[in-house]
């Protein structure tokens, strides 16, 4: 792990910390459909009120399942690993504007046939090389919960709620490293704010980086790739927060949280609850009258 990542998870867990109690309030309302579609595909009862115990219940019934389909053969297997990945993006994530040949090519890709065995890919490291696939912010809010039920226990859900809390935490923590690519994504509150551009600034300001001179707005295309380099590249976006998150749960795990998906959900949690209102506060006491 880069101490860059690590820096960054310190920051999330120093925040996550003194809430962890909240995670009991934890709710992923789910649709009529998920339960329904839940049971066609042999799955545990599901609570559509989403708490905590049942998203992990169910996170590891699909992961099981997930597991037993890929070593089907032929179109069988193919067959029913789309209908679970369909599930999970879909019916679970509320993501249904995915078509079926997306949700075919990410179940073809993530969950590749060229793997011998799911259960023993144990890293995103060993996934790229055993699937031979790249990680691009392009559709990361859907593959990323399709990686998350097929591995729960590495794989973490990135979407632009995430991406608003880390960032939100990185200002209102200084934290001395490049901010998180924000994925599109359909929260109206978060898409009005801008932390990540806040970040950035930060830590180019802490590196020295003199804002590049454009007098007469000409060459304005010099200070997009200046505010860049205070981001994370969209193609390793999902790499770094993997090892920061994986830090922040190893800070955190000294005191609590069993599990790796724990302290994303608290995250999730708290993005339009604590760190929204915090990040405004901070933001509205530094503006000018």
């Amino acid at each position: 792990m880069n101490e860059e990542a690590k820096r960054f998870g310190d920051a999330v867990a120093a925040y996550l910390g003194p809430h962890v109690g909240a995670l009991k309030d934890y709710k992923w309302k789910m649709g009529k459909a998920v339960p329904i579609e839940a049971q066609k595909l042999g799955l545990i009862a599901v609570d559509h009120k989403g708490g905590v115990a049942a998203t992990n219940a169910l996170r590891s019934d699909v992961a099981r399942r997930v597991r037993e389909v890929h070593l089907l053969a032929g179109d069988t297997r193919n067959s029913k690993m789309q209908d679970f990945c369909s599930f999970v993006i879909c019916k679970w994530g509320a993501l249904s504007s995915n078509k079926p040949k997306t949700i075919e090519a990410y179940a073809r890709v993530y969950t590749s046939t060229a793997i011998p065995d799911l259960s023993a890919v144990g890293s995103l490291q060993e996934l790229r090389i055993q699937a031979d696939c790249d990680f691009p912010i392009q559709g990361i809010a859907s593959w990323s919960k399709w990686l998350n039920f097929a591995w729960p226990e590495w794989a973490l859900i990135y979407d632009s709620r995430i991406a608003f809390a880390l960032n939100a935490i990185h200002v209102l923590k200084g934290v001395d490293a490049r901010a998180m690519p924000v994925p599109k994504g359909r929260g109206i509150l978060l898409s009005k704010l801008d932390p990540q551009t806040l970040a950035a600034l930060s830590y180019l300001k802490r590196k020295s980086e003199p804002i590049p001179d454009v007098p007469h707005g000409d060459n304005a295309k010099s200070l997009e790739r200046w505010l860049e380099g205070g981001v994370i590249p969209e193609d390793n976006a999902y790499e770094f927060y993997l090892m920061v998150m994986m830090r922040a749960h190893e800070v955190m795990g000294r005191v609590s949280f069993p599990a790796l998906v724990d302290v994303e959900m608290l995250l999730f949690y708290l993005s339009i609850r604590h760190v929204v209102h915090d990040f405004l506060s901070l933001v509205s006491d530094v503006s000018p009258r």
